[in-house]
């Protein structure tokens, strides 16, 4: 084929094929929809399970959680004394990711302020997250209520056994220090099961 005609045959070829122009200063973006990373409260447990390992927003993360035996007077049990920042979990109480009842925690508040209730008191407030773990398995709670009450009370929503919606308690020693573990309150929060903003919220 001459030199001439194979040129007019390739430029044809060319001239069929599509073809975007784009404009002074207009810039070519990939149109990849980036991967959206699930916040750390989302994919919360649905089931139940026994909790290990507890994180306090604006306290501490990764504390030890015990679970205990109630003493005769139907009390949950609490952490030995030298355990500043262990959670004791009621365990014969319903367990986190049950449908419904309250979900009992409790912790130490010492008189120098060593303990892990003091720290509490001090930060954990209305709005804060509460999250429980058992490897991979988590579920986060939102602080809706903090209260304090007179440690003999015998405060009705914390220490009965009310068919409510799955809920979290966590009750310490506050107020007054009266004597060794002898303190005149008792400040306890309370929560909702919480699985994150929606995702485009």
């Amino acid at each position: 084929m001459p030199a001439v005609a194979l040129l007019a045959a390739l430029l044809g070829a060319l001239s069929l094929r599509p073809t975007t122009e784009l404009g002074p200063g207009t810039l070519q973006t990939s149109t990849l929809t980036p991967t959206r990373i699930p916040g750390p409260c989302e994919r919360g447990a649905t089931k139940p399970f026994t909790p290990k390992t507890i994180d306090i927003e604006n306290v501490r993360k990764g504390l030890p959680i015990v679970g205990l035996a109630r003493d005769g007077s139907d009390v949950p049990g609490v952490p030995p004394v030298n355990a500043t920042h262990t959670v004791a979990w009621d365990a014969p109480g319903p367990k986190p990711g049950s449908e419904s009842g309250l979900v009992r925690f409790n912790a130490h508040t010492w008189p120098n302020n060593g303990a892990l209730g003091n720290e509490m008191l001090a930060h954990f407030q209305i709005g804060d997250i509460l999250t429980v773990h058992d490897g991979d398995t988590k579920l986060c709670y939102e602080v809706t209520e903090r209260v304090e009450v007179g440690a003999n009370s015998g405060y009705k929503p914390f220490f009965e056994n009310l068919n409510v919606p799955s809920r979290f308690a966590f009750i310490v020693c506050s107020g007054k220090r009266l004597g060794p573990g002898d303190w005149s309150m008792r400040t306890i929060w309370f929560g909702t099961p919480y699985y994150g903003d929606p995702p485009d919220a």
